[in-house]
């Protein structure tokens, strides 16, 4: 019995110990560079410092954001015994630091008067740092596409966040090491013995000029009307370039902390419904099909359904007497129930195809972050009445960069050109630069479709409801839209709340500049050639004579 016991006792103690023997293996073996990282963790202190970043410019080379020299105050908890009298100086309450510590900031990039005040007066265990500082010197201007940074200059919205491993500098901390009862035993400067190198410049393809005629243009318009927000986007056709990205109301990134998150977000590549713009790519789709021609008569029809659906027209249609329409009135007067016939006509899968051709439902990549590919729904999963509704923007949801590219493929033959906004990437000692160049990423249309579709949109503007778009001296091709908005989780549309919008290109004759006008629930009017065709003619016009763009109408 007392064998049997002696035996088990040492079995016992051999497990135990093979335990032990294993758990050591797995510490300071197999998982040896684990602990170790873990372990420096816990006793060292790593304090990041605001880095050098790359400035950010205009096409033109125009200065939109760069960094500065500043001051920041810290003190050592252990030496530091004045509060009074440094809180007299900052005019702020200053936390009481546990002496254990050798580092704690008091105040963040202050200026140089405040610090050279400090160091006159001599406070004992009060130090300063050498940080950087992100200044935007034109305030508002292209505030939503170029961002901000946050206290140790990391990217935190725009471009600034976007392009961040292209921008961010070489990083910089503070590091304290600490005994085990937790004191700090050290502090040390990390890269104090190398030259610290800044980010990479970038230069946007927004022209600084151009960009203010946007803002000016929308800020006017978001006011006249009381509208919730508004977007002006304006491209050189010919290679994709982003000229101006305008958004109100918007925020200076100087002190983006005191203004409404909401108007950080850059909206053009956020998703809406397109509404009656989108009746362009179901008419130059029907075209290409061989659906339709220029001379197709639709039926003159008030309303018909669909699926249990009735399609009707936004607005009272005069018919003239006559049991059909031509595809150009269809456009002119933005009849639902004409341009849905064009996509039963072509019938799902075909209309699916030329959709997708046109770029919907694939990423942009502006460089801007939250980028959205659109909702495309596959054939398989559409309602009765969808193919109906997609045909004038409603159960379809796109960015407006998407449907600014879809338009310039009309402008450009049927070449789907990528829209850009960065032009070029280059370091400081010029060691690598990237250029964007003209990127066409697919073919939406024949060249004989484009060519179609290009009239069609001339007529709207002479002839149609895109009238108060003309530009004297200037052919103009355009679409009106005002969609309803949709509800969240698609329950339905919204009673009396909607998106009026406005895009299109000049010269007609030979498309140069395109330019797309949205603004979000408009007061009092609500149509797209009312609220946006005045600020599209204003600032396509005032971009084509900055230009010296030749008239191509008298």
């Amino acid at each position: 019995m007392n064998k049997k016991r002696l035996k088990l006792f040492l079995i016992l103690i051999f497990v135990v110990f093979g335990i032990v023997i294993i758990r050591l293996i797995d510490i300071q073996i197999v998982h040896h560079s684990f602990y170790k990282q873990k372990a420096q963790n816990q006793r060292r202190r790593i304090i990041p410092i605001a880095m050098e970043r790359g400035d950010i410019y205009d096409r033109e080379g125009r200065l939109l954001a760069t960094s500065v020299d500043v001051k920041s105050i810290y003190i050592n908890p252990k030496e530091f015994r004045d509060y009074a009298k440094l809180e007299n100086v900052l005019g702020k309450k200053i936390p009481r630091f546990s002496n254990k510590k050798l580092f704690a900031w008091v105040k963040r990039k202050v200026d140089f008067l405040t610090a050279k005040k400090i160091e006159e007066i001599g406070i004992p265990g009060v130090y300063f740092l050498d940080e950087k500082k992100r200044v935007y010197p034109k305030g508002r201007l292209a505030a939503q596409i170029l961002g901000f940074v946050g206290l140790d200059n990391e990217g935190l919205s725009g471009i600034e966040l976007g392009m961040e491993d292209y921008l961010k500098g070489e990083e910089q901390n503070i590091v304290t090491e600490s005994d085990p009862s937790g004191y700090e035993l050290l502090t040390k400067r990390e890269s104090k013995k190398k030259k610290v190198s800044s980010g990479s410049d970038i230069y946007l393809t927004i022209d600084e000029s151009i960009q203010f005629f946007a803002e000016r243009e929308l800020e006017r318009t978001v006011a006249e009307y009381s509208a919730l927000s508004g977007l002006i986007i304006v491209i050189d056709v010919e290679n994709g370039e982003i000229l101006a990205l305008a958004g109100k109301p918007d925020f200076d990134p100087n002190y983006y902390a005191k203004s409404n998150p909401k108007n950080w977000h850059c909206k053009s590549v956020d998703i809406y419904e397109p509404g009656s713009t989108f009746k362009v790519i179901t008419a130059a789709s029907g075209l290409d099909c061989g659906v339709i021609t220029l001379d197709t008569k639709l039926r003159a029809l008030d309303q018909f359904e669909i699926g249990g659906r009735v399609i009707k027209n936004s607005h009272q249609i005069n018919w003239g007497g006559n049991s059909t329409v031509s595809v150009s009135k269809m456009l002119e007067q933005s009849i639902n129930t004409a341009v849905a016939q064009i996509g039963i006509k072509m019938g799902k899968e075909r209309f699916y195809q030329k959709i997708r051709q046109f770029g919907f439902g694939d990423l942009i990549g502006l460089g801007l972050p939250g980028e959205s590919r659109g909702i495309v729904k596959e054939p398989s999963t559409w309602y009765a009445p969808d193919i109906a509704m997609m045909t004038f923007g409603q159960s379809i949801a796109v960015t407006p960069v998407q449907l600014c590219a879809a338009y310039m493929s009309i402008a450009n033959d049927g070449n789907l050109i990528r829209p850009q906004l960065i032009k070029k990437i280059q370091n400081e000692d010029l060691s690598f630069i990237k250029k964007s160049r003209r990127e066409e990423i697919g073919k939406s249309l024949s060249s004989k479709a484009a060519e179609d579709a290009r009239l069609l949109l001339g007529n709207v503007v002479l002839k149609g409801s895109g009238r108060k778009a003309k530009i004297e001296g200037f052919t103009v091709g355009g679409k009106t839209g005002t969609a309803q908005k949709a509800a969240e989780g698609g329950r339905g549309y919204l009673k009396d709340r909607y998106i009026a919008s406005f895009i299109g290109f000049a010269p007609l004759s030979k498309p140069k500049i395109l330019a797309l006008v949205l603004v979000d629930e408009p007061k009092r009017v609500i149509w797209g050639e009312t609220v946006c065709g005045p600020a599209f003619k204003n600032v396509v016009e005032n971009t084509l004579r900055y230009l010296n763009i030749k008239p191509d109408n008298g």
